[in-house]
């Protein structure tokens, strides 16, 4: 078969047209320019010699509106006609008898009056600057000038001495616009508007032309021209984003908050279905084993050591664990059920909840309720508590019905997605919410979580950095280390659910990591490399579990750099935020790192949770770093509880073969 090309419709050079054309355009919008300055000056010097000749002050020709007003005055007008001159339409009457009042107070006709409203580019010059003056013909009710006075005085002598005097200057001027004065007012109109017609007839605008390539198949024998083959480069582009401050409005709770409305706790997660089809989704998307951590057959059992007693209580002795530390997580578990919202949330302010003076440090960002909906029911989830089992089932069951009742149902991409993202929260409400959905789902394997849960993981997906390959505060924004972080644990709990996650979007969290990380993947800073451990500390220990969950091995340089770097920073009592994502890498490293870290933070943790009043239970540290301003005493407390949930939270990602044979990866 040979593809021909029509000569005919063969697509034609037009640059030189479009060049000549824009030369062109640009010619006529000097010389409009270069007119429209000298129509002005031209207007307002004649318009400036009237008003002297009438008698009034030449510089209020410059002022607009009163320039009017001084010309109503000449003309023996009423003032309040200055507000017909504004009215559209009606201002074009008004303006056509002041032009032939203002002609009888110089002598003129009314023809000569429409010419200064039609052509007063021509008509006011010759008005201003000719010799009429105002009061040569009687009865405009202008007051006599010394000119017409001295006419007046010729007009009394007797008759020789008058047919002496010569004839006034601009007689045989005003002789010559004789068919002004002759004509019609109707009839110069009338010209003058077919006059304007016809220039706007010889006007012609240019039409774009649409040039198509037409290709036409043909099947003859004989071999047409060989088509070459050729492929798209994709360019290359700086990975590197420069970080930015982010401020964010602080929003104040001047109402209570318990006012909202509460959800049915009958059947709660029911009347909340999400209509996605999560088979549709897994028959256009490829499984990620190979490039996502796989750390079990059965991915949903690496969260069975939550919720299987025995296993719990191994995995706390094993790792370092203590009955002070599982007791803090129950007493912390009871001060975030005490300030669960009635309609199944939880907020940043819980003050708004609680209503107590002596339950101090309440958040700021009070309006990102999916977020703090989602960190609170973590610490439930990490603990064993789901919709189903435990002593806080109603409280889980309550808040994951908020969670999906609150989230923006949207069909992006041409997935239907579950948007969490909200003010004062963005992509981190959205990355905790997914991953609160993603985790009791992957516990529970409840049905009416699963189109919730899939449809969040949709919207991370979509949401990714096209270019760059991270996530950030607003979706498709250029990424940084600690947002990224959150959406790939997000589609790590999904994961292990047996969700679907695009293969993509894990490559492009690998091509993001890449581009922020340094000394061979063991630092990482915050939009792009940092020189040294000191900066961006939180960032380090991010990345470094990221890099453990996307395959990076426990032998990689990387890793074991890594792991360094985080025993010699050590414990942070002034960043709760470094210490929560640093205790997860160290405890699946192990060894004696874990264990010299863990024992300073897990003692520490027991020591500062408050035991008595209407604290008790939670955590406030007086300067715990990065969002606790924000977040106040609830974030501080559920990152807390889950640091010292870290024993059991997840199965062991590297482990040696007895634990391999007793916890299968």
């Amino acid at each position: 078969m040979n593809l021909i090309q029509h000569p005919a419709l063969m697509a034609q050079d037009n640059a030189g047209a479009l060049a000549a054309a824009g030369a062109f355009a640009a010619l006529v919008v000097l010389v409009s320019l270069v007119v429209g300055v000298l129509f002005t000056v031209v207007m307002i010097a004649s318009l400036w010699k009237v008003f002297t000749k009438a008698g009034k002050p030449g510089w209020a020709a410059l002022i607009p509106v009163y320039n009017t007003i001084v010309w109503l005055e000449i003309v023996r007008r009423p003032v309040w006609w200055v507000v017909l001159t504004l009215i559209p339409l009606v201002n074009l009457a008004v303006l056509v008898v002041m032009c032939i009042d203002l002609a009888k107070v110089f002598g003129k006709g009314p023809g000569f009056g429409i010419g200064l409203a039609l052509l007063p580019f021509i008509f006011f010059p010759m008005l201003g600057f000719g010799s009429a003056l105002p009061g040569d013909v009687t009865g405009t009710g202008a007051a006599p000038t010394p000119a017409a006075s001295r006419t007046g005085e010729a007009a009394s002598s007797p008759a020789g001495t008058r047919a002496t005097e010569p004839e006034p200057v601009d007689a045989d001027l005003q002789r010559k616009f004789v068919l002004f004065q002759a004509v019609p007012a109707w009839m110069i109109s009338m010209l003058v508007h077919v006059l304007l017609l016809l220039v706007m007839a010889l006007m012609t605008v240019g039409v774009e032309e649409r040039i198509v390539n037409v290709l036409s198949a043909s099947s003859s024998g004989e071999e047409g021209p060989e088509i070459d083959e050729f492929a798209l480069e994709q360019p290359e582009e700086d990975l590197q984003e420069t970080e930015e401050e982010v401020t964010e409005e602080v929003v104040e709770v001047a109402e209570p908050i318990d006012e909202m409305e509460p959800v049915d706790l009958d059947t709660p997660l029911d009347m909340q279905t999400v209509p996605i089809s999560v088979v549709d989704l897994a028959s256009t998307m490829a499984p990620v084993a190979d490039s996502l951590q796989t750390l079990s057959a059965d991915t949903s059992s690496e969260l069975g050591s939550r919720s299987s007693a025995d296993v719990k209580k191994r995995m706390l002795r094993t790792y370092g664990g203590t009955e002070s530390s599982e007791a803090a997580v129950a007493m912390a578990l009871k001060w975030l059920e005490r300030h669960q919202m009635p309609n199944g949330a939880w907020t940043f302010a819980h003050q708004a909840v609680c209503r107590d003076p002596a339950c101090d440090r309440s958040g700021t960002h009070a309006e990102a309720v999916n977020g703090a909906t989602a960190l609170a029911l973590l610490p439930f989830l990490g603990a064993g508590q789901t919709q189903f089992a435990g002593d806080h089932k109603k409280t889980v069951e309550r808040g994951l019905a908020f969670l999906i009742n609150n989230g923006k149902r949207k069909n992006l991409g041409g997935l239907p997605c579950l948007d969490f993202t909200e003010k004062g929260g963005s992509m981190y409400s959205h990355g905790l919410a997914a991953i609160a959905l993603c985790e009791a789902y992957a516990m529970t394997e409840d049905p009416r979580l699963a189109a919730p849960a899939q449809g969040a993981l949709n919207f991370i997906m979509y949401a990714q950095d096209p270019r760059g390959g991270g996530w950030r505060y607003q979706p498709r924004q250029a990424g940084d280390t600690s947002a990224t972080g959150w959406q790939i644990m997000a589609l790590k709990s999904g994961y292990m659910g047996h969700l679907t996650v695009s293969p993509a979007s894990i490559r492009g969290s690998t091509l993001f990591l890449d581009s922020v990380q340094s000394d061979d993947g063991a630092l990482y800073g915050y939009t792009a490399p940092v020189a040294n451990r000191g900066q961006h500390q939180a960032c380090h220990a991010v990345g470094l579990l990221c890099r453990m969950y996307l395959g990076w091995d426990k032998n990689h340089l990387g890793i074991q750099k890594g792991v360094q770097h985080l025993t010699e920073i050590g414990v942070l009592k002034n960043n709760i935020y470094y210490n929560y994502y640093a205790a997860q890498v160290l405890r699946q490293y192990g060894g004696s790192q874990w264990d010299q870290f863990n024992n300073e933070l897990r003692d520490w943790l027991v020591a500062e949770q408050s035991d008595s009043g209407p604290t008790k239970g939670s955590w406030a540290f007086p300067n715990a770093g990065h969002g606790t301003e924000h977040g106040g005493r609830l974030y501080m407390t559920a990152m807390s509880t889950m640091i010292l949930e870290v024993y059991y939270r997840h199965m062991p990602l590297y482990a040696d073969k007895a634990a391999e044979e007793e916890f299968p990866l």
